[in-house]
C-alpha cells in the first residue's frame, strides 16, 4: 500500500518534483537514445510512448520552477527565474518535439532524427539554465 503522506510532502516541493521529472525525462531520453543506436532492440510503440511521456513532463517543466523554488539543493540558476519566459518557451518547444515526433517513428533512421531534436532541447536548457556538474 502506498501512503498518500509521502505524495503530499512531496506535491510542496517543487525542487524534488522537478528532479524527479528530470530523472523520468532522462530515462526516456535513455531508452530512445539505445533504441536509436541499436543498443536496444527497435519497437514503436515503446519510443511512442517515451517520447509522449517527455511531451507530458514538459508541460508541467513551466509550473515546477515557481520564484521561490530558488533555494535547497537544486542545479537551477538563478537566470531562469531572469529569463523565465525563455525558459518557459523552451518547455514548450521540447513538448512540442516530443509530441511531433511520436506519429514520425517508423524504424529506427526515423528515431534517430527525433532522438537528436528532442537531446537538442534537452541540452540547449541545460546549457544555459543548469549548473555545470563538477
Amino acid at each position: 500500500m502506498v501512503s498518500g503522506f509521502g505524495v503530499l510532502a512531496q506535491q510542496g516541493d517543487p525542487i524534488r518534483q522537478r528532479q524527479d521529472l528530470m530523472k523520468s525525462n532522462q530515462e526516456q531520453v535513455r531508452l530512445l537514445t539505445g533504441m536509436s543506436r541499436g543498443q536496444v532492440p527497435f519497437n514503436a510503440t515503446q519510443a511512442q510512448a517515451a517520447l509522449q511521456r517527455i511531451e507530458q513532463n514538459a508541460q508541467q517543466i513551466p509550473m515546477l520552477f515557481p520564484a521561490n523554488s530558488q533555494q535547497g539543493k537544486t542545479s537551477a540558476l538563478p537566470v531562469i527565474w531572469e529569463r523565465k519566459a525563455d525558459f518557459d518557451a523552451r518547455a514548450t518547444k521540447l513538448g512540442q518535439d516530443a509530441k511531433a515526433a511520436q506519429n514520425g517513428i517508423t524504424d529506427q533512421a526515423s528515431l534517430q532524427g527525433a532522438v537528436q531534436r528532442v537531446g537538442q532541447n534537452c541540452g540547449g536548457c541545460h546549457e544555459t539554465y543548469r549548473k555545470k556538474e563538477t
